[in-house]
């Protein structure tokens, strides 16, 4: 068993359409509801985490539609044949200020709750992991690179601490200037700017960030989804799917 943190922003909680989300084949992963329903797994399916929310904590209210997870585990189920226990931890539009000051204790506790269940049921775990994805609320506050790095790698140490081993890490996308173009403007060619401009200042720290650190891991992007949107900041269920094969395939690979 693998035991695996999926934590960020919306993008990671799911804006797709849960009826066209990959089913889980059996035994490939169960969710562990470590608020709602912390004495059991289940099965997972979309819109995977919609109840966990916890009042002053992750609380994504009822927001969550379908996203990358299930895709995310049947994939590396298929590649590796281990089952992973998946911990939802996510909450549309929010900062790395407000994760390290409402929500990461949060996530904390999700986290020593799943550890104590497996313990408690002798279920044994090979790895602890968390898959991150989150961005964009920072690219609109117009957070720097610096800033940004200096925020998420607090945010990490922490859950170092508290067990988990590597974080893989799917990149933010675009601000959605195809049909918002007032976020774009041409220089030297084609260059997306404006809004645009500041999500690529936190792609560009994501980067950094997997390139600096050995336990982060680049384990995907929306960069090349922007075609698949169907809002400025969201995607349809086949951009999630997407993100989660290739996460999962990245993951597979440090097993």
């Amino acid at each position: 068993m693998v035991l695996v943190m999926f934590m960020g922003q919306s993008n990671m909680a799911g804006r797709g359409e849960a009826e066209s989300a990959v089913v889980c084949s059996e035994n490939a992963g169960y969710e562990f509801r470590a608020v709602t329903s912390p004495d059991r797994l289940y099965r997972i399916s979309e819109p995977f985490g919609r109840d966990e929310n916890r009042a002053g904590g992750i609380d994504d209210g009822s927001k969550k539609s379908g996203g990358m997870v299930t895709a995310f585990v049947d994939e590396y189920h298929r590649l590796t044949d281990r089952s992973i226990i998946a911990v939802s931890a996510s909450e549309g539009g929010t900062s790395l200020a407000q994760w390290k000051e409402r929500l990461l204790p949060d996530a904390v506790d999700r986290l020593e709750a799943a550890k104590a269940y497996t313990s408690e049921h002798n279920i044994p775990i090979e790895h602890i992991y968390m898959l991150w994805c989150q961005g964009e609320t920072d690219g609109d506050l117009h957070t720097q690179k610096a800033q940004y790095k200096s925020g998420f790698h607090d945010i990490f140490e922490t859950m170092k601490k508290h067990g988990v081993e590597k974080c893989f890490l799917i990149q933010i996308g675009h601000y959605n200037y195809v049909k918002h173009p007032e976020a774009r403007k041409r220089i030297d060619g084609v260059v997306p700017s404006g809004q645009d401009e500041d999500y690529e200042l936190i792609r560009r720290a994501q980067l950094e960030l997997c390139g600096e650190n050995e336990d982060i891991i680049f384990a995907g992007t929306f960069a090349d989804c922007i075609d698949d949107m169907k809002d400025t900041f969201h995607y349809h269920q086949s951009a999630y799917t997407k993100a989660g094969r290739q996460a999962a395939n990245v993951m597979a690979r440090y097993d």
